[in-house]
Parts: structure tokens; C-alpha cells; sequence
């Protein structure tokens, strides 16, 4: 399995905002091989969200576009940054330090 994990950041007085966009049912649709694990929000100044999605290996590309294009909804937020990120299990990054 691949795994991505989505990092946001926005000021908190766009939460009402992003909570609006989320439950509006406008964002585009996860296709059934990517599926989000978990989101995980954190308040320290900005608003803080991890959210951690899992695919199947040989989609890990169309999952990367799908996920990419469901956050771009939040786009007309001001002050909204979001970041997507690869993620590796301990096994896998190993041959990246000689050592698998």
C-alpha cells in the first residue's frame, strides 16, 4: 500500500469556512481505491490538519491526482495552504541508506 499524508495550515477565523466547504459535498469524490485513514487537527496559532489516506501501489499516481484535486476545493479560502506528502514505511526507505 502507498500512504499520503495532507498537511493544512489556515488562520481560525476561516474554520467556519472550511467546515463549510468539507460537509457542502462540493469537493470531488475519492475514488473507491483511496481511502482516508484518518484526519487529525491540532490548534497551535493557525489551525493545524494531518490527514493520512491510503492506496493501493499500482494507483499511487491517480490516488496523488485525486487527492491533489479534492484539496484544491478549499482554494477560495483565504490564507489556506496545503501540502501532500509520500509517505514511506521504515522498510521501504531502508534501500535509501544501503540498508535493504
Amino acid at each position: 500500500m502507498t500512504f499520503f499524508m495532507v498537511t493544512t495550515r489556515f488562520p481560525p477565523d476561516k474554520a467556519n469556512g472550511v467546515g463549510k466547504i468539507f460537509s457542502s459535498g462540493k469537493l470531488a469524490e475519492l475514488p473507491p481505491f483511496v481511502k482516508r485513514i484518518s484526519i487529525f487537527i491540532v490548534t497551535e496559532g493557525d489551525i493545524k490538519t494531518y490527514a493520512i489516506y491510503e492506496c493501493e501501489d499500482e494507483k499511487a499516481h491517480e490516488g496523488y491526482k485525486a487527492i491533489a484535486e479534492r484539496y484544491t476545493g478549499y482554494y477560495e479560502l483565504e490564507g489556506w495552504k496545503h501540502k501532500i506528502e509520500h509517505l514511506l514505511t521504515p522498510n521501504e526507505a531502508l534501500p535509501m541508506i544501503g540498508l535493504g
